[in-house]
């Protein structure tokens, strides 16, 4: 019961983060932002997490998840409002800007909190099996996130769809305060004081191939928020549409999720991290072509069937490989590589997609996933010859 409590915590945070980032991204546009400026908007969510994701990871790792939970609900809640209160026409892009980079930290506070919790509180055995949990209490966010955000804004206007993400903080900060009392992860062994380089973590060559590939696949996940609304507004879908959209990529994630119990009785973890790259590739090169919105739908369905199959393996692989009482802090280094993409790829892609039209950014992004999809081939033989 408790586990599931924190769960919930973990996904009003991630609803109120994704809410956020929809709802800037359409406000930007319809007020006629480029996409170079989408890209700037959208890059300010990661750039204060590249530079303290791993230092947050350190405090967790000392002081137990409530604390930076609270500051990251408290960030979160108060970058959501700025938009409501100051009107595009009184302070222009400025209110979206400083909200982006608020609403970023804070989510990073939080779920680094939350997926430590959820790790340390979990036996071994059963650890798959709770960030499977936690894994779909995401998609649930990540499919009403856009999908409300989309209904609020036709039927509104698009200010007001940043009080979904204020509802959903304030929902968050309750839970977490109902449930302050309960039994808290023991602190780590490693004195916080103690000078660590994060990135000797790469030293360790499983958990180093493991923040490569999973690195791709973020990027994948993640570029999907920001190419579906620059295409989707460009072929003329609304708002609403472009929500279900993205709702529909979620409602996937969350199908292939209850059913990975059943997937890892026939398949490796890095069997289903080639297999998820290979779908985000065919998936990114076929986008451009789309402008049926039933097709789009289909298309952003099978891209969610794919790229959701693999977080609870990653998150279950980092706490296996992660060295003990470093265990934050390698999925702070994790996030740190995630942000690091989001921070200079929506700024390339912007750019791109202005000067050579979104078609370009899609096909960019697939031959990237094929890439990967080189380097899973490599670990995974790499591993049977070891077994051998």
């Amino acid at each position: 019961m408790l586990l599931i409590r924190f769960i919930s915590v973990a996904v009003l945070c991630h609803l109120a983060f994704v809410s956020t980032r929809f709802s800037i991204s359409l406000y930007a546009i319809d007020k006629g932002a480029s996409a170079f400026t989408v890209g700037v908007i959208l890059s300010l969510f990661s750039v204060i997490p590249v530079l303290i994701s791993v230092r947050i990871g350190k405090w967790i790792d000392y002081r137990g998840p409530f604390i930076p939970t609270t500051v990251g609900i408290s960030l979160s809640g108060v970058g959501a409002t700025l938009p409501l209160v100051f009107s595009y026409e009184t302070a222009d892009l400025a209110p979206l800007l400083v909200s982006a980079s608020l609403v970023g930290t804070g989510f990073t506070f939080s779920i680094l909190s939350m997926q430590h919790y959820l790790g340390e509180m979990s036996a071994p055995e059963k650890r798959a099996i709770v960030f499977s949990w936690f894994a779909m209490g995401v998609s649930i966010s990540g499919f009403f996130g856009p999908v409300l955000g989309g209904v609020i804004i036709d039927n509104f206007s698009h200010r007001m769809s940043f009080v979904l993400p204020i509802v959903v903080s304030l929902g968050a900060a309750c839970l977490l305060f109902f449930s302050r009392k309960q039994k808290k992860p023991k602190p780590s062994i490693v004195n916080a004081s103690k000078t660590t380089n994060p990135f000797q973590l790469f030293r360790y060559k499983e958990l180093r191939d493991i923040l490569i590939i999973t690195g791709l696949i973020s990027m994948c996940w993640d570029l999907q928020n920001f190419v579906i609304p620059l295409h989707g507004s460009k072929i003329g879908l609304s708002a609403s549409k472009i929500g279900f959209i993205l709702g529909a990529f979620a409602l996937a994630t969350f199908g292939i999720r209850l059913l990975m119990p059943l997937l890892t009785k026939y398949a490796t973890e890095w069997q289903i991290l080639i297999s998820t790259l290979a779908c985000a590739a065919a998936c990114f090169f076929l986008f451009p072509f789309l402008e049926s919105y039933l097709f789009f739908i289909l298309i952003a369905f099978a891209l969610g069937l794919g790229l959701g199959a693999a977080q609870p393996n990653i998150m279950t692989l980092v706490h296996a490989t992660a060295p003990e009482g470093r265990v934050a802090e390698a999925l702070g280094l994790r996030l740190t590589i995630i942000h690091g993409s989001q921070v200079i790829l929506p700024l390339i892609f912007g750019a791109f997609g202005t000067a050579l039209g979104t078609s370009a950014i899609f096909w960019i992004v697939s031959a990237l996933a094929a890439g990967g999809i080189v380097l899973a081939v490599k670990k995974k033989k790499h591993l049977s010859d070891r077994t051998i």
